[in-house]
């Protein structure tokens, strides 16, 4: 009561009452969103119908987000329930061990009730939110539980507890997480998905909620989608560089490492880091959240000041762990007793979801019927998804063979590519014939081997690896992307200039390493990137295509680059193919 207010009118309200009609519709509209999230929530068990977690769908085709603590108890097989009240039998594709992340593939049918994405980045603490997910197994009908409460804290970093488990970046919520929420999805009040619940303070305080959980945000997940949808066992990144706050409070480099990729961009010791991505710095914690929420070999933004003032780049990214270490993980990992206690039971024909009959009851069978969805090799966590989505990318390239004009059916052949220099009368001509790789600029012609020789002009930072992309990309529409080399699909992932993601496929040829970079809509492709090593920068070849209707399309302009320089472009203006003629068969036979 104010000073000198008289009593009575203390007691009254100090607002007008909320119109009944508002209350209710603000809850028919909760209702509503939590009845349209609940639809793509996912209860995960083994095929033995033991333990218990959650996923939440986010494709029509049946692709899963969960925890790896949540999938890797079941090994590479398990069984995934929906709101339906169906069981789906379901598969692990890829899996983050260090993230806390896994993608499952349901089959069953080709149109699951999916998930919005929401933008984890727009979440204030006071916002409203809702779990749902399968605690303690209840859902014995398939209905998920669902759970209302408040974002308690943004972009919180949780140590790894006992494992490798990393939180970064992560969302706070007091909405009730209890075992068997992990790896369910997190909404916002208006039912769009913005985290993937995790981990939660059980550690010294039991297996009970007490108000305080964690879901990894969206946006991490997305970046990391593509990649686990690659069937590989993903890692995170590090930057080659350490940071500490100095006495001015501003974040500096306190050691770097001299093959880093930043060191490359000119980042040395002492600079202060300003940006990483698209978030400001200003404490060290800040810069390992941001970190966090990247795959390794992604190349993002950096701003950082020094002498000379604020600088502007791209760096590429380190893989966290070395090569071979997050296999024995996964293989411990799968070792380890379910986190889930008890054991469900079955969906009960008593007790089915309110909109659906009674559950199916898979028939039992000795024959598992996933058994050629599930392919091991060193690396992935299932190999049977690399091969599927390097024949997706194979199945956009079958319309764009080039259409070579030929005389006769000559074999083998000489393919050649002519241009010239951009804003120059520069002559151009890359030629491959079985024998070498032939490369013209103006009156100079030098050539190299099909098979080596090619390192030392990439680290020499020489034009000639123009042709060697140019005959990579006439391979990889003749003869198809596995037909090159040891090839692998990565994922997705950046690539400067371009908005969307692109797909990322590996090829080994021999002492250098390629990176060919498509669109997932016309399977363009939109860059190859040359590696001796990854201490050294690639040759980038950026290819550009006038808009035109064939969907025989070639690149109309070609552009190289070292680091961030331009270092020759270049306008193609004509592909043939001749008949080739070895120059000693050519000499013939001298009497």
């Amino acid at each position: 009561m104010v000073r000198g207010q008289d009593p009575q009118d203390a007691l009254q309200p100090s607002a007008a009452p909320v119109p009944a009609a508002q209350v209710l519709e603000a809850q028919q509209q909760r209702i509503e969103a939590m009845r349209k999230a609940s639809l793509a929530t996912v209860g995960v068990f083994g095929t033995d119908s033991q333990g218990g977690g959650s996923g939440v769908c986010i494709s029509p085709d049946g692709y899963v987000l969960t925890n790896f603590h949540v999938s890797s108890p079941f090994g590479h097989r398990m069984r995934c329930g929906m709101n339906d009240g169906k069981m789906y039998e379901a598969v692990v594709a890829g899996i983050d061990p260090t993230g806390d992340l896994a993608v499952l593939k349901m089959y069953g049918r080709d149109d699951f009730p999916t998930a919005s994405i929401g933008d984890s980045d727009a979440i204030r603490v006071g916002q409203w939110c809702f779990a749902a997910g399968n605690p303690f197994v209840l859902a014995t009908n398939l209905q998920p539980t669902v759970t209302y409460g408040l974002i308690s804290g943004v972009r919180r970093y949780q140590y790894p507890s006992g494992t490798i488990l990393e939180y970064s970046d992560c969302i706070q919520t007091d909405a009730s997480i209890n075992p068997g929420n992990s790896g369910g999805p997190l909404f916002n009040a208006n039912g769009e998905l913005i985290g993937i619940n995790g981990r939660c303070s059980f550690e010294k305080r039991g297996r009970v909620n007490v108000g305080v959980g964690y879901a990894i945000s969206i946006k991490q997940a997305m970046n990391f989608y593509g990649n686990l949808r690659s069937g590989r066992i993903v890692d995170h990144a590090t930057l080659g560089f350490t940071v500490a706050t100095d006495n001015q409070g501003k974040v500096v480099v306190s050691n770097i490492l001299e093959s880093s990729d930043a060191y490359r961009r000119g980042l040395r010791f002492g600079d202060e880091v300003l940006k990483l991505g698209d978030r400001d710095i200003a404490t060290a914690n800040q810069l390992k959240n941001v970190l966090g929420i990247y795959p390794d070999f992604w190349r993002v933004p950096l701003r950082f000041r020094n002498e000379q003032g604020v600088q502007d780049t791209a760096i590429r990214l380190q893989s966290l762990h070395q090569p071979g270490e997050l296999d024995k993980i996964v293989e411990g990992s799968s070792e380890r007793g379910r986190q889930p206690p008890g054991k469900p039971t079955p969906p009960d024909p008593k007790d089915p979801p309110a909109d659906q009959t009674e559950p199916d009851k898979p028939a039992k069978t000795s024959k598992d019927p996933l058994a050629d969805r599930y392919v091991a090799r060193k690396g992935f966590g299932n190999y049977y998804f690399n091969r599927w989505e390097l024949d997706r990318i194979l199945s956009l390239q079958e319309p764009k063979k080039p259409q070579l004009p030929t005389s006769g059916n000559q074999d083998p052949k000489r393919i050649q590519f002519t241009g010239q220099v951009l804003g120059e009368p520069t002559t151009v001509q890359a030629v491959f014939d079985p024998e070498k790789i032939h490369w013209t600029l103006g009156d100079k012609t030098e050539s190299v081997s099909l098979k080596n020789g090619w390192s030392p002009r990439i680290q020499k930072q020489e034009p000639l690896p123009i042709a060697i992309a140019l005959r990579l990309w006439y391979q990889w529409h003749e003869q198809g992307p596995r037909a090159l080399g040891e090839t692998t699909y990565i994922g997705k992932s950046p690539v400067l200039g371009k908005q969307d993601l692109l797909d990322d496929t590996r090829i080994v040829l021999g002492e250098i390493t390629a990176h060919v970079y498509t669109s997932s809509l016309s399977g363009d492709i939109e860059l190859i990137e040359l590696y001796t090593d990854r201490q050294t920068d690639p040759a980038e070849v950026y290819f550009e295509y006038a808009p035109e209707a064939s969907l025989q399309r070639l690149p109309s302009k070609i552009r190289l680059q070292y680091g961030l320089e331009t270092r020759l472009a270049i306008e193609l203006t004509g592909l043939e193919s001749q008949a080739f003629v070895s120059p000693a068969s050519d000499a013939g036979v001298q009497p």
